[in-house]
């Protein structure tokens, strides 16, 4: 009975696999329709057609040296508000995000997304710790002249 139930799961498989899966590039499968295009000597393994769902996603990355932290650095440069309004005005997006037309023609890796948003976060916070020191000493100010 073991056998047969273990036969079946395999036979099972491998009936979804012939019915949902195509070889669609060297080395790699296709799942669905055969609409999704590889670039030329891509290194995936696996195209889907349509959507993919799942309750969770892990990106493996080989180091995390582009990861956001070095925005925290004392040697980190951040730019003023006035250069981020120059920049946005002048390209149409965020200092260091991508394009439109670059998200067009490369896709979007998640992993460096992730890094690149998180960069983003850590700027503003940054921005917003800047504010509430002025805040804070505009306040002072304030409470001297009205004590005067």
């Amino acid at each position: 009975m073991k056998k047969i139930s273990i036969f079946t799961i395999i036979l099972g498989f491998f009936f979804i696999q012939n019915t949902h899966a195509q070889v669609g590039f060297p080395d790699g499968i296709t799942v669905g329709s055969p609409t999704v295009t590889i670039p030329a000597g891509s290194t995936y393994k696996m195209a889907v057609s349509g959507g993919i769902i799942t309750e969770k996603v892990r990106v493996a990355t080989n180091g995390t040296t582009f990861w956001a932290d070095f925005v925290f650095d004392k040697s980190y440069k951040l730019r003023t508000l006035s250069e981020v309004a120059r920049y946005i005005k002048l390209n149409k997006h965020l200092p260091d995000v991508p394009s439109t037309a670059e998200v067009t023609q490369e896709g979007i890796d998640l992993a460096n997304t992730q890094a690149i948003l998180l960069q983003k976060i850590e700027e503003l916070t940054l921005y917003v710790i800047e504010q509430d020191k002025k805040i804070n000493q505009l306040n002072k100010k304030i409470r001297k002249l009205r004590r005067k």
